[in-house]
């Protein structure tokens, strides 16, 4: 036979390491189908027949039976009032519902410079929920407090979305241009804006 003659052609310390393999193999296939015969787990059949009791009582009655413990979560009373965002405090927001984490990293996002300018701009927060957002998204109030483009200087516009150092140059020499803007609208004319910031530029500015 091949194989017969493939083993022979092995030295004696191959063929003693494939024999021994081999046995090895053998030994962990017996033990494989064998070991239900031979290894019984321990079973406590007291223990087994209270869980089997309590089992049937709560299928025939469906309730739990009286011994056992449940660990119930105290009752937060949620409050759902308007907030603006800018100046809500920790107090309110444990009203409104949110979590002691959440609340922590918000008033830590605040503490660093963040303003709210719209109620997407919640909807950002770390670790606040889908469903958080959309129940307190229809009471969220921003008050805004717009700013006179034709007073305001090169700092106030840079803070401003979408506008930057060169750009809030340009808008003030315009305005030197034309005397005084009439319209936010007229920012186009400095810069060709998309939708979305022209829109956000119209609630912050005003040429009153």
């Amino acid at each position: 036979m091949k194989w017969l003659k493939a083993y022979t052609s092995f030295t004696r310390t191959e063929r003693l390491g494939i024999t021994a393999l081999l046995i090895i193999i053998a030994i962990l296939i017996i033990i494989k189908y064998t070991m239900h015969l031979w290894l019984h787990p321990e079973m406590n059949l007291a223990k087994e027949n209270e869980l089997n009791s309590r089992w049937e009582a709560l299928n025939r009655n469906n309730t739990i039976p009286f011994n056992t413990v449940i660990e119930s979560t105290p009752a937060v009373n949620v409050e759902l009032f308007s907030f603006d965002p800018n100046t809500v405090n920790a107090g309110d927001l444990k009203k409104l519902g949110l979590q002691e984490k959440t609340i922590a990293i918000f008033l830590n996002w605040r503490i660093k410079g963040k303003h709210f300018h719209n109620k997407e701009d919640f909807k950002a927060l770390y670790t606040l929920s889908e469903a958080d957002y959309k129940r307190l998204a229809p009471y969220i109030v921003i008050k805004q407090h717009k700013i006179n483009l034709n007073t305001a200087d090169s700092t106030t516009l840079v803070a401003l979305p979408g506008i930057g150092a060169k750009l809030a140059h340009k808008i003030l020499e315009y305005k030197k241009e034309i005397g005084r803007y009439s319209s936010i609208e007229q920012l186009m004319d400095v810069y060709h804006f998309d939708d979305t910031t022209i829109n956000m530029l119209k609630e912050r500015l005003s040429t009153d």
